[in-house]
């Protein structure tokens, strides 16, 4: 019994064929292939959909951090004059002209140089859907929430080391995971930063 796979002939000299071995081998070292990346595919897809809530959460924390130390650019808070040019200041607690408050629960007041008092706040609120995140009010008592941070579960604040000018901000992210592992996983972010008010006397 032969086992060569006659192929139609097209002419002289075209009646080669591939053998049933070669065929089979073939067929094993494609199967092979696709079998390998489908398990590469399916290992990276659970990795990732385990990583990316943890991920997610650090960055909330970064970002509440962040804002809070540096800030961004807010029109109530004034501007400086360096040579010509002029800049608009910021409104992280770094650039804070007095001892901030910190008698609020989640929460700091604090003053800038156009402020007479502690008229500013970042503190831990809740947006229209019922979670939390970082909010800032302004000079002017308008609440701004900063909507990177939204999933935030925690915010605390404590002066650092006994001094007026060190503070230290504490943000919380805590999740519960389903992931691809029976029962999920429990994440729980934890950032700290010592932020120094640099115009803040000790």
């Amino acid at each position: 019994m032969s086992h060569t796979i006659p192929l139609p002939s097209f002419g002289a000299g075209c009646k080669k064929a591939f053998t049933l071995t070669e065929i089979l081998t073939a067929s094993f070292i494609a199967m092979y292939i696709m079998l390998a990346a489908w398990s590469i595919y399916v290992m990276s897809w659970s990795w990732w959909h385990e990583m990316s809530p943890h991920i997610e959460a650090q960055r909330i924390a970064r970002i509440t951090l962040n804002s809070i130390r540096k800030g961004s650019v807010d029109p109530t808070a004034g501007t400086y004059k360096v040579g010509a040019n002029r800049y608009a200041r910021r409104n992280g607690i770094a650039q804070a002209t007095a001892a901030p408050d910190l008698s609020g629960e989640h929460a700091i007041d604090f003053c800038l140089e156009p402020d007479s008092s502690n008229v500013r706040s970042f503190y831990l609120g809740t947006d229209a859907s019922g979670l939390k995140a970082l909010f800032y009010r302004d000079s002017n008592g308008t609440d701004h929430e900063i909507k990177s941070t939204i999933g935030l579960t925690d915010l605390a604040f404590e002066f650092y080391g006994g001094v007026n000018n060190l503070v230290k901000v504490t943000a919380t992210v805590v999740r519960d995971v389903k992931g691809t592992r029976a029962g999920g996983r429990h994440i729980k972010i934890v950032y700290s930063d010592v932020v120094h008010l640099r115009n803040v006397p000790n």
